[in-house]
């Protein structure tokens, strides 16, 4: 269970977070549009987890080690957005989230699965007007 201290400092850096993917750190990006859809910061607020979505990059995990790799960078830039706000900036962690593509797969199985329904039914129809 996460308390409200945790929770204000998770939003504040999710909120900050995005405002330096569309700003300052597009060249780590490689032209890649980064959303950050979730942020977990643990009880001692030493270490936060930044859940991001990749779009428009043929290889996303490539981005993800850009963004390990520029790691002192980006936490640097994020303690300018945040240092009034915090007594220390976090330690942080990118991990790729991949909720959308699999709400995406699923959809993508449910479109089969209600085509080949549709298949079953159209046959079920042509035997049962064959047999009357």
């Amino acid at each position: 269970m996460e308390s409200i201290k945790q929770r204000q400092v998770a939003k504040l850096i999710q909120i900050a977070m995005s405002e330096l993917a569309q700003k300052e750190i597009s060249t780590i990006l490689e032209g890649a549009m980064l959303t950050v859809s979730g942020v977990r910061i643990t009880p001692d607020l030493f270490t936060v987890r930044i859940y991001v979505s990749i779009y428009n990059h043929p290889k996303p995990e490539e981005i993800l080690h850009n963004l390990d790799k520029n790691n002192k960078l980006i936490r640097g830039l994020l303690g300018n957005k945040i240092k009034n706000k915090v007594r220390s900036i976090p330690q942080l962690e990118f991990f790729k989230d991949d909720t959308l593509e699999d709400v995406q797969q699923l959809e993508r199985i449910f479109d089969e699965i209600k085509k080949k329904d549709a298949e079953i039914e159209k046959l079920r129809d042509k035997n049962s007007e064959e047999a009357d």
